[in-house]
């Protein structure tokens, strides 16, 4: 395609009346601040030729300079109106020079500065300067990401003031290298504000240029030991520069690293917080198109550290944002020096925690590709050096957080594979390096989350009792907050696995030592979501415990402390829907199990909002779902009782709602899964189905309590025939 420049003749000249503040609009995305900025420079700093000023063109007199420019600092977002003072400018500029890239062909408010300016003063007063992309690449297929140009600047505009008109040929300069260049092209821009020819331009700008030269030369002699004194002093002063940055530089790094390492075990968040936002603010403080791939690497870990400080807040937007823009940073290191071990591994945390983000926002497939993303990278660094323990460790990592997926989606036999492939990596590395014991426990842990989804509670048993004896063993046990959370998961989820198995006495000995562990923990500090949260756990679990027991009112005393924990943690914002869906059902089952004659229609009303609400929020594709339909089948088998003998159509719309819940996973062997579901299957009246179920469930190690209540029901049915539904003061 041919790039017109202005003629003199092309635009009229504007009306005496108007009064023109700016010479230029410059309108560009955010993204490409950097080129606006130097336009700006360029084009307010350039003298124009002293034979030039003054003379007549159809633009006016040739002034002095062209300045002042406008570059508006922010851009609006999409939809928004125009600020008045942008509004003004556009108004009182005589020229709009777009910077044309792929960004601002996509930037809808580049766009509409395009259209404003074009109502305000016509077609012909809008220059462009090409610096990536292509024009009018939209037109070929396959290429429209590569197209420069706004839709407003490909056409005119309709008399609705539409950009919907004949296609243009905006006039423009090119500052790629394969085009005019940045100087020839602010050359171009500039005789097309003067109306001057371009040549003449040129011409008199080489003539300086010699003028310039020539005085240089003319100066050199003298210059000559000026500029060796001079020399001597610029060499010093960078060396000092050079040692004073290495010095800032060194020091981002140690805070990052080792700093990192000794807080990270005392779990103080806003001491973690300080320690990214110094180190981002030191490289905020910077263009990044002056920082070296090093300090491009140190920026991004400093964006790891502030979206992982983010997310133990609770703040998942803000987190999610930190790690994409992590992952741009590594993504282009990485395209620049594809070979760099170091490239690899800084951009294979970025995919890690980008995939993170994604599970946490209910992403499973993305989550799941971004993680076999890193498992690629992960082999990758192992391949380069295959006796480099921490690649080797990268690789035993991701296949962890692949299992997890696989598990959060219902795969428990192929995550066990994965989980399986990392803890045999890890045991071998662990001799060597200690500090992988916490992440051997964690591989433990999910075993055991995957025979629990199996219905293999003495295997699940077995695996936490390993996670808590690797977890023991750990350097600085006592000391690291993160193995202490790990002991007190360790401890709530035997007691769950121990009632499960209906053995109470044991539960209530394990939930005990849960509660014992995360008053310590939160005495440390009350802010850290994850804490509270497990808080709240562990005082549900022992109220579902006291209840089993027949202690009715020391479970009346615990729920409540249950429901100020559940409440304070609802306040504070969860960082993950599937954390608080499943603590608020399970406060809401116990409540039902403990409440009382005139409680018992505002709790129902209470329940059948949060089924609703639970509607809206969950997928079918949503991480764990398994595990939240049994916390919300729970809920809503909980309200069919509340409702039984009352209002009949809501108790069985209630119980369908339960099987609906469950009965997509009905193939598995949890009997966590099969106690709910053969419980509503019986109130819905067949009882042969639920017979069946439960004859899965006693085949299994599930002695839950729930499941003694469920064989009662059952055998009181006479004669094998219909399910005697219990009315008001009758017994079965």
């Amino acid at each position: 395609m041919n790039l017109r420049l202005v003629s003199p003749q092309e635009p009229s000249r504007p009306d005496a009346g108007e009064a023109f503040r700016y010479w230029a609009f410059l309108s560009y995305s955010h993204h490409d601040k950097a080129i606006a900025k130097r336009l700006q420079k360029q084009l307010e700093t350039y003298r124009v030729p002293k034979r030039l000023v003054g003379r007549e063109t159809s633009h006016g007199a040739v002034p002095a300079r062209v300045s002042p420019v406008f570059r508006d600092r922010d851009e609006l977002h999409a939809g928004s109106d125009l600020k008045a003072s942008v509004q003004e400018a556009l108004t009182r500029s005589r020229w709009l020079i777009v910077v044309c890239t792929p960004d601002s062909a996509r930037s809808p408010w580049v766009n509409r500065e395009i259209i404003e300016f074009k109502k305000l003063h016509g077609e012909r007063r809008v220059l462009a300067l090409i610096a990536r992309g292509e024009p009018f690449a939209s037109d070929v297929p396959g290429r429209e990401a590569e197209e420069c140009f706004p839709p407003a600047l490909r056409r005119a505009l309709t008399p609705e003031g539409k950009a919907e008109g004949e296609t243009l040929e905006p006039i423009a300069a090119d500052m790629r290298k394969q085009g005019d260049g940045a100087h020839r092209a602010a050359l171009k821009l500039l005789a097309g504000m003067l109306g001057v020819p371009f040549d003449e331009l040129v011409r008199r700008d080489v003539q300086r240029r010699v003028r310039w030269l020539t005085a240089l030369a003319a100066s050199s002699a003298v210059g000559v030991v000026v500029f060796a004194f001079l020399a001597v002093m610029a060499v010093q002063a960078r060396n000092e520069a050079q040692y004073q940055r290495q010095q800032a530089e060194g020091l981002i790094e140690f805070m990052l690293g080792d700093l990192r390492k000794k807080l990270e075990p005392v779990g103080r968040l806003e001491v973690l917080d300080s320690v990214g936002e110094k180190a981002l603010g030191y490289y905020s403080g910077q263009d990044a198109s002056t920082l070296d791939a090093n300090a491009l690497g140190h920026r991004s870990r400093a964006m790891h550290l502030i979206g992982e400080i983010r997310d133990l807040r609770g703040q998942p937007v803000e987190a999610q944002k930190a790690f994409e823009q992590a992952a741009e940073t590594t993504a282009r290191l990485l395209v620049k020096d594809r070979g760099d071990p170091q490239r690899i591994f800084d951009h294979a945390q970025s995919v890690f925690w980008v995939g993170y983000a994604a599970w946490k926002r209910s992403d499973a497939k993305t989550a799941e590709a971004k993680f076999e993303d890193y498992l690629r990278l992960a082999q990758q660094l192992s391949s380069i050096d295959k006796g480099n323990l921490d690649w080797l460790a990268e690789v035993a990592f991701a296949r962890v957080n692949l299992g997890m997926v696989q598990l959060g989606t219902e795969r428990p036999t192929t995550a066990l594979q994965s989980f399986g492939s990392a803890e045999g990596l890890l045991v071998e590395l662990v001799e060597k390096k200690p500090d992988l014991r916490f992440d051997l426990a964690q591989v433990h842990g999910w075993q055991a989350d995957a025979f629990e989804l199996l219905g293999n509670y003495q295997k699940a048993s077995a695996e936490q009792r390993n996670k808590l004896e690797v977890l023991r063993q750990a350097p600085g046990a006592r000391e690291n907050s993160q193995v202490q959370r790990g002991i007190l998961l360790s401890w709530s989820m035997l007691s769950h696995y121990e009632l499960a198995m209906g053995r109470l006495a044991s539960a209530q000995d394990h939930v005990s030592q849960s509660l014992q562990a995360v008053r310590v923990l939160t005495a440390i500090d009350p802010h850290n979501l994850f804490w509270r949260g497990d808080e709240c756990f562990v005082r549900l679990r022992q109220t579902e415990i006291l209840l089993a027991l027949g202690q009715r009112q020391a479970a009346k005393v615990e729920l409540g402390r249950g429901k100020a924990c559940v409440e304070g943690f609802n306040g504070a914002g969860s960082w993950s829907v599937q954390y608080a869906v499943r603590l608020n059902a399970r406060l809401l089952t116990l409540s039902a199990a403990l409440a009382a004659g005139d409680e018992r229609a505002d709790l129902a009303v209470r329940m059948n909002r949060f089924l609703a609400e639970v509607s809206g929020k969950l997928t079918a594709d949503t991480p764990d779902r398994s595990r939240l339909a049994i916390d919300i089948a729970n809920v809503a088998v909980s309200l069919g009782s509340l409702w039984k003998g009352f209002r009949p159509a809501e108790a069985r719309a209630a119980w369908q709602r339960a099987e609906l819940e469950l009965m997509r996973y009905a193939d598995l062997s949890d009997g966590a899964i099969l106690t709910p579901l053969a419980r509503a299957t019986l109130e819905l009246g067949d009882v042969q189905k639920a017979r069946a179920m439960a004859a899965r469930i006693e085949g299994s190690f599930y002695r839950h309590p729930a499941y003694a209540d469920l064989a009662k029901q059952l055998a009181a049915v006479r004669g094998g025939g219909e399910y005697q539904h219990e009315t008001s003061g009758a017994k079965k």
